[in-house]
């Protein structure tokens, strides 16, 4: 997709001022498809109280670029730059508050899982080989 902006903006494209709104376009929308993207982690998180999913340094290096782009944005006034981390940075700062909210929490596992040939539960607790043998098949 950049391959394909930088192409034809550099070919079809003669006026500079038409090429960078262009390009800057592509990189908003990516911009904002990668601010978004966490979205679906974060219900995971509420979901189970768990911030496995989660990764801290990913959530803190989120924003702490989101912060810096937009502070460069505004300073240089340029609004195309800052708008999409206008959005990063309190999506960020809510990860950060979710991290800070569900990082001691312990959530209750599930002891089980699905045995995918029969679609039964099979107890994780309970050994599926005992090394002790069975009495009833044992021969005496």
């Amino acid at each position: 997709m950049f391959c394909i902006a930088m192409i034809t903006s550099s070919i079809a494209m003669q006026d500079r001022n038409l090429r960078r709104v262009m390009v800057g376009s592509f990189g908003f929308v990516a911009s904002i498809a990668m601010y978004g993207s966490p979205l679906v982690a974060m219900k995971r998180v509420i979901q189970t109280r768990s911030v496995e999913y989660m990764p801290f340094f990913l959530s803190f290096f989120s924003f702490l670029t989101s912060s810096l782009w937009m502070a460069y944005g505004l300073l240089s006034l340029d609004f195309l730059l800052a708008s999409p981390n206008l959005l990063g940075v309190p999506l960020g700062v809510l990860q950060l508050v979710l991290y800070c909210l569900y990082c001691n929490e312990n959530p209750d596992k599930k002891p089980y899982k699905v045995d995918l040939e029969n679609g039964e539960n099979t107890n994780l607790i309970t050994p599926l080989i005992s090394d002790t043998p069975d009495v009833k098949n044992e021969k005496v």
